[in-house]
């Protein structure tokens, strides 16, 4: 590897720890953000008069109803659309990507232009983070803990450390694997070229998740001053549930 490979990976390597933690700290405030925001919606219905409710609860059951006949619609349509691809002898594989999207309907996200993935690259990198994921679980897995003479703090640090590389592993995030393999002494390999595009790819998708994060009414509300609370609040009952007297 040349001196300018190794520096650009070494870039990389610092540009992937401050993402990763940003979205270490996105995950875990996004629950506190969730429950004050629907505390907050909550207060909020529960404040109207009485009148007001009704209207509300009338109003509601009618968005519910509207949404429960779309879904139906739906499935009868994918129904319908399984069956003719089934008599045309057609079978449509979507295959992974590279490019992912996030909606708030699926935070996890999802592949784009399936047709481009290059499966040669996903193997490897599956295969490569499989080993580490073992030789790291050989160390961290609670199974294997029990059986040694570790203090509690050590114990408890290593568990949390193994359900970081489980967490890793099912997301293939090579970046996390590999740091947790340095940091309990495991040689995670030499590294060479493929590995920049390895990491550039767990960027991508760490970033992916922390703009479709930041971009959830609960969190831009949780983040917000006071002004910016209420301006969020009515929007989101606007867009949601198409209603703008609160």
């Amino acid at each position: 590897m040349s001196k300018r490979t190794q520096l650009k990976f070494k870039k990389l390597l610092k540009k992937a720890e401050f993402v990763n933690a940003d979205l270490e700290y996105h995950e875990e405030l996004l629950d506190d953000a969730k429950l004050e925001f629907n505390e907050e919606f909550t207060n909020i219905i529960n404040s109207f008069s009485r009148m007001k409710q009704r209207a509300w609860d009338r109003h509601v059951k009618k968005i519910k109803d509207a949404r429960l006949q779309e879904l139906l619609e739906e499935q009868l349509k994918g129904q319908e659309d399984t069956s003719q691809e089934g008599s045309n002898g057609e079978n449509q594989v979507t295959k992974a990507n590279k490019e992912m999207m996030y909606t708030e309907e699926h935070p996890e996200g999802f592949y784009l232009n399936p047709d481009e993935l290059d499966d040669e690259f996903a193997d490897e990198k599956a295969g490569t983070n499989k080993k580490l994921y073992r030789k790291i679980a050989a160390k961290t897995h609670p199974d294997k803990l029990a059986a040694t003479n570790l203090d509690s703090d050590e114990v408890k640090r290593k568990r949390l450390m193994f359900q970081k590389a489980k967490k890793a592993y099912e997301n293939e995030n090579w970046y996390d694997l590999y740091s947790l393999a340095l940091d309990l002494g495991i040689d995670p390999g030499k590294v060479e070229n493929k590995h920049i595009e390895w990491l550039e790819q767990d960027i991508r998708f760490a970033l992916g998740k922390i703009s479709q994060m930041g971009q959830l009414f609960a969190w831009v509300w949780y983040v917000g001053d006071e002004e910016t609370r209420k301006r969020v609040m009515a929007q989101y009952f606007q867009q949601v549930y198409n209603w703008d007297d609160i």
